[in-house]
């Protein structure tokens, strides 16, 4: 059994590209289900077809794939075989003999062959149940059953609405933090709540991502919606760990820790052990104060790149001694001149008017 990677989740979001709406191979599957037929459709190239003996009989093709084709053949028994691209139908009335020992968890015929070539084969297998009305897709050791489009819409729709919902509520977090930070003492326990409200934005965007996918053309309004709410997010995350983290830390070990994170139960003291608290309860961490190093302010609210915002921060330390300075000392920074020095120190002045 190969293991999951997220090599194999990209690819079988390829495949289910191939079979989403708008594309030929889509409609091809569409009208095998509306004439009530059932299908087992295997994606290999020529060559290792002919070196596997997982195929017996049938009768070889080799044309170019059209819907209208591909439905005709559905009405013959045994499997129809194609290329991996999904523009030639290679074989039909295939006879597939995949290893019995390999573990299925189906129960029909057709579904349990499928599985079993997927898995023997690390290819695309594709099942229509005559019985159900229903399009399975097997690939490698991954299964996806492609479910009625009008709920996938509405699924997707209702789960947009609501991270568009959270993402309101996490910006107008981060607007709060703006006007805090510049104060220097910032709740540890805040930035730990921000950081789990960011990590599960992502979260539940990547559950329905498939889901788009799957949509095809119809998915496109919800893949713009999507990107909307993901918009900057990473980037967010990453410098609120740089800003908040115990120790200095550089931009690929702020993607780990962000990463510690995602993979541990989103729970406050996990976040803050993750930062570097290894604090023993709730009460020490909600009374705990923390200094933000300016790395977000000064990429987000005043543009500042990278390189240049850590020559600021290494010179500083933290926010709260860059909001006391003045230009004429700030523009003493590499790749700190006066304009810029003048617009960090504007900046600043405005976000510290909004505390009072």
């Amino acid at each position: 059994m190969p293991d999951y990677t997220e090599q194999t989740t990209q690819d079988i979001l390829e495949k289910i590209k191939l079979l989403s709406p708008g594309t030929k191979l889509r409609r091809a599957l569409d009208d095998i289900i509306h004439a009530q037929l059932g299908a087992l459709i295997v994606f290999i190239n020529e060559d290792e077809m002919k070196n596997s003996n997982v195929f017996q009989s049938g009768f070889r093709l080799d044309c170019p794939f059209t819907p209208e084709k591909l439905y005709e053949l559905s009405k013959m028994d045994g499997a129809i075989v194609m290329d991996e691209n999904a523009t030639k139908i290679l074989a039909a009335n295939v006879h597939l003999v995949p290893d019995p020992s390999i573990p299925t968890s189906e129960t029909g015929t057709r579904h349990r062959t499928a599985e079993r070539v997927a898995k023997q084969l690390g290819k695309m297998v594709v099942a229509i149940s005559k019985r159900r009305n229903v399009v399975t897709l097997y690939y490698r050791d991954r299964k996806h059953v492609f479910e009625d489009i009008n709920f996938v819409l509405t699924k997707v729709g209702q789960t947009i609405n609501a991270l568009e919902r959270f993402r309101e509520a996490f910006d107008k977090d981060l607007e709060k933090l703006d006007e805090i930070e510049v104060e220097g003492r910032v709740p540890l326990e805040f930035i730990c709540e921000l950081l789990i409200r960011g990590v599960e934005i992502n979260a539940i965007s990547a559950n329905i991502q498939t889901s788009i996918v799957e949509l095809g053309n119809e998915g496109k309004l919800a893949q713009l919606r999507l990107r909307e709410v993901l918009s900057d997010l990473d980037e967010i995350i990453k410098l609120l760990v740089m800003d908040y983290s115990k120790k200095e830390i550089t931009e690929e070990e702020a993607v780990k820790i962000t990463e510690t994170i995602i993979k541990s139960e989103h729970r406050i003291l996990n976040v803050s052990k993750a930062l570097g608290y290894d604090l023993p309860n709730m009460q020490q961490l909600s009374e705990l104060r923390v200094s933000p190093r300016g790395y977000r302010i000064l990429r987000n609210e005043i543009h500042i790149p990278m390189n240049i915002s850590q020559n600021v921060v290494k010179s500083f330390h933290s926010i709260d001694k860059l909001v006391k300075t003045n230009a004429n000392v700030l523009q003493k920074v590499d790749g700190i001149g006066s304009k810029r020095a003048k617009a960090i120190v504007k900046r600043l002045r405005e976000i510290k008017k909004r505390r009072v």
